[in-house]
């Protein structure tokens, strides 16, 4: 250990000169069990900021369990957030010694988060200050444990003020009690319920409710910290008249597979393919109250059933099924292995790295799902599986291709490759650090089970040389599991949501300003507005939204911004559907409700359709 400290402070000696701070250190309040209880340990945290390129280091001694690590990687985020600060313009250090034994991070996460502010903006923070309490990413201060014991330390070492977080001023812990009885011991448990403000009072120490990482950054720096929204259009009446054309278009080839399969369907099938009539007259009925958006998403996913219904009828009438399957997997792997192709093109042209990241999540889907369909042992499951990856690839494909109407100045792979990386290291402990939490306090398992899939699937991206992807999923993935942290104990969903919501509408905006146009991150915020089935994935998606417009901020520095380029909308629209833009209808029958529809993200959907609209305003 004594050696990893020296390594660290020579790193941090040889960085001196472009150190954009002084360090900045506080206490840490925290409690191991013993056998008589929760005891109190103070422990030491010092934080170093230098100019570099975003690496997070951190070093402990004794050993921490991993949500220490996870606590500091939230941290850095929710400093450069509420600051401002570009982190890729630093490298942050935090140093932990304590004299107790193994301890966790959880509740160390606002202080650290006000520790890390302080040397961001090289502040000085009060001495006789103490703080407990867990980081949330939207800068909310979660609830913790152990607060008595941590007061009391606190106060023992001379603490004069004692900031836990708000709610927790009356708490109700579990206390052992030891009888008696000749040669028996009996030990049992009871609630109490503590008093915090009068336990500090007792002891000379104030203690003060805090819900806002900016109020404890207040009170142990004195400098504010103003929450600032921006507001503006997000769509315009243009961004929603832009829908239409491909609306349109979707339609007109969703009608063109209806009436080829009712041309084939085996009997068996029938009644499943007039079923997929209602959800086509739904997105009619919305195409004609103008809710382009909507019946996009209902086009899309009626594709999926209508090809499945399609494929398992021309199975069942096969004279040779295996045959048959395995043409089938060839058909998708050659639309897959074609997709690729266009992913590099639209690489070469210098694709907006939104457009390509998309475009290589949705590739890896579908190499997924193609991968998946040869290992079932059903023909219905593998059928359905390469349903879902032949649409998936086609999805690819659209990204691909509009990815280039709104090219600019290409980003170096070595930029890419390192951020790649960086978000995915950065992901993976939010993501441990959520499990951890989640597995300690309840919440949210679901939440943190899609993270740990997107973090799969950005470590396959990764493998294969598909940077931007890795970049979105990582971002995707961190997003879930911040979600699934925030959500514990949250008693307020309805402005947790709005204020996800100006958030999002907050980065857009700004990403908008500095040159940008963030157009999946338009995606991801139109998508919460309109289809989000819950509350919580209203949340994830406003959060994705926000993420993704600051990356496009982020990425509009390095000279990557939309610049339009002239270019025909129909034919871009034709590139993407496999019929002529021109409205057609389904022969009718008689309808049922469809007694499933498959849950399909819709972000492509609404995302190249933003490339257009992103025309359209030039030519406007």
């Amino acid at each position: 250990m004594e050696k990893k400290s020296l390594i660290l402070i020579l790193l941090l000696l040889l960085s001196a000169s472009c150190a954009s701070a002084a360090p900045v250190s506080i206490s840490l309040p925290a409690v191991y069990s013993t056998s008589e209880g929760e005891v109190g340990v103070l422990t030491n945290l010092t934080v170093w900021a230098t100019n570099g390129t975003g690496h997070v280091f951190v070093d402990t001694e004794p050993y921490t369990q991993v949500d220490m690590q996870g606590s500091a990687r939230l941290s850095s985020m929710t400093a450069y957030d509420i600051t401002g600060i570009n982190p890729e313009t630093h490298d942050l250090f935090y140093v932990v010694r304590t004299e107790s034994p193994v301890i966790g991070g959880p509740s160390a996460g606002a202080a650290m988060t006000v520790a890390t502010v302080a040397t961001l903006m090289n502040w000085t923070v009060k001495p006789g200050i103490v703080m407990t309490g867990m980081i949330n990413p939207d800068g909310s201060i979660g609830a913790v444990g152990g607060i008595p014991a941590k007061l009391n330390i606190s106060a023992k070492n001379g603490a004069h003020t004692f900031l836990i977080p708000s709610g927790q001023g009356n708490i109700t812990e579990r206390v052992r009690v030891v009888k008696r009885n000749g040669p028996f011991i009996r030990i049992t448990e009871k609630p109490v319920t503590v008093n915090i403000i009068e336990l500090g009072k007792e002891q000379g120490v104030q203690v003060m409710e805090i819900g806002d990482i900016r109020d404890a950054i207040y009170v142990c720096t004195g400098h504010k910290i103003p929450r600032t929204f921006l507001t503006g259009e997000v769509q315009t009446r243009a961004y929603i008249d832009a829908m239409q054309p491909l609306a349109a278009a979707l339609l007109d080839e969703l009608s063109e597979r209806y009436n080829e399969t009712d041309a084939i369907v085996n009997p068996r099938l029938r009644n499943a393919l007039i079923d997929q009539i209602r959800t086509i007259e739904d997105a009619q009925h919305d195409y004609d109250a103008e809710n382009y958006y909507a019946s996009m998403s209902r086009s899309f996913n009626t594709m999926i059933n209508i090809r499945r219904i399609r494929w398992y009828s021309e199975y069942l009438d096969s004279s040779d099924k295996n045959e048959y399957l395995s043409d089938l997997i060839s058909d998708v792997e050659d639309k897959i292995n074609d997709t690729e192709h266009d992913v590099e093109t639209a690489k070469s042209k210098n694709g907006v790295p939104e457009g390509i990241g998309a475009a290589e999540s949705r590739l890896t889907i579908a190499r997924e799902k193609l991968d998946e369909a040869r290992r079932v042992e059903k023909p219905g499951d593998a059928i359905d599986l390469l349903a879902f990856a032949m649409e998936r690839a086609r999805s690819a494909q659209w990204w691909a291709t509009l990815s280039c109407i709104g090219s600019g100045t290409a980003i170096p792979d070595d930029v890419l490759h390192d951020r790649a990386g960086r978000y995915y290291s950065q992901s993976a402990s939010i993501v441990a650090y959520a499990d951890a939490l989640i597995s300690e306090a309840g919440g949210s398992a679901s939440l943190v089970k899609s993270a740990a899939d997107d973090l799969s699937r950005a470590r396959t991206e990764l493998q294969t040389g598909y940077h931007a992807g890795a970049i979105y999923d990582s971002l995707h993935a961190m997003v879930q599991a911040g979600t699934a942290i925030e959500l514990i104990g949250i008693a307020d969903m309805d402005e947790k949501v709005n204020k996800s919501e100006r958030d999002a509408m907050s980065a857009i905006v700004s990403a908008r300003e500095s040159g940008a146009e963030p157009i999946l991150a338009v995606s991801a915020y139109e998508h919460a507005k309109t289809l989000a089935p819950s509350q919580i994935d209203q949340i994830v998606d406003y959060g994705y939204a926000t993420m993704v417009a600051r990356t496009a901020q982020s990425f509009a520095g390095h000279g990557n911004r939309t610049a339009m380029q002239e270019t025909n909308i129909s034919e871009s629209i034709q590139r993407i559907v496999q019929v002529p833009v021109k409205r057609k209808t389904v022969n009718k029958q008689p309808v049922e409700q469809s007694p499933e529809t498959p849950d399909l993200n819709g972000y492509e959907l609404l995302a190249v359709v933003a490339m257009i609209y992103l025309i359209r305003k030039r030519y406007a």
